[in-house]
């Protein structure tokens, strides 16, 4: 048989995009491994050293101490995290959850991103999560500044409009995020929400100094609640010429 350059040259080129997507294919299930190995790891030592059915916070509102109460309380290796409800997201009548974070280290200065925090919260949902935020809204409160946002969830059939939230609180002691939902088919009032974090209070110590002198020096502040849309800034100056190179 005849020896024929362009035949070589050619097998050779498919051979090497072979190997080259040999190795791709490699390094991808490598890479999805690692990934897996990583995430059972941070499971793992995310997990609660402690837990515990009693907390150390109430809300004094007729309107949501009415609807049955559960709680809990974790520590985990990163801090301490309580969780406060009434009611259940699939009933039909009102449901409030809040959700206490309390860091081991309060002097590590962390940015907390909106999205990632309401992720959070799906496992306590356990329902399906409809639609995109659709307006934010800033509530005051004698605790500090909070964010707000409207959002529907799909609960066994029955679709409730509710309301995340998410402190700004200016300290790292303490945050605090969880969600307000109407009974069906009635809007959440974001004023409502700010009063009802206005009305948290104390009934046992905190675990961290930090957060107990915290919660201590804003109870003794007058109640303050309220809430208004977020503004948007924009730039009103007239657009300027091009710059001529």
């Amino acid at each position: 048989m005849p020896f024929d350059q362009r035949q070589l040259s050619a097998a050779g080129t498919y051979a090497g995009r072979a190997i080259r997507v040999s190795f791709y294919i490699a390094g991808t299930v490598i890479f999805a491994l690692i990934a897996i190995v990583l995430l059972r790891v941070s499971s793992f030592f995310n997990q609660p050293s402690s837990v515990s059915t009693r907390t150390s916070f109430q809300i004094n509102s007729p309107d949501i101490t009415r609807r049955p109460a559960k709680s809990s309380a974790a520590h985990f290796s990163g801090g301490w995290q309580e969780i406060l409800q009434h009611g259940q997201i699939y009933d039909r009548d009102t449901d409030f959850t809040l959700v206490v974070n309390m860091p081991s280290n309060p002097d590590t200065p962390v940015v907390r991103d909106y999205s990632h925090e309401m992720s959070t919260l799906r496992p306590l949902l356990r329902t399906a999560y409809m639609g995109g935020i659709s307006n934010y809204y800033d509530l005051q409160t004698r605790f500090g500044p909070v964010r707000a946002a409207s959002f529907q969830t799909n609960a066994d059939g029955r679709i409730k409009l509710c309301v995340s939230y998410l402190s700004r609180f200016d300290t790292n002691a303490v945050y605090l995020k969880g969600w307000l939902c109407e009974a069906s088919g009635v809007r959440p009032n974001f004023h409502t929400l700010a009063c009802l974090l206005d009305r948290i209070t104390l009934k046992g110590a905190l675990p961290t100094t930090a957060a107990q002198t915290f919660f201590e020096e804003r109870l003794t502040r007058s109640a303050r609640c309220s809430a208004e849309p977020v503004s948007q800034t924009t730039d009103t100056r007239p657009p300027r010429p091009p710059r001529r190179l």
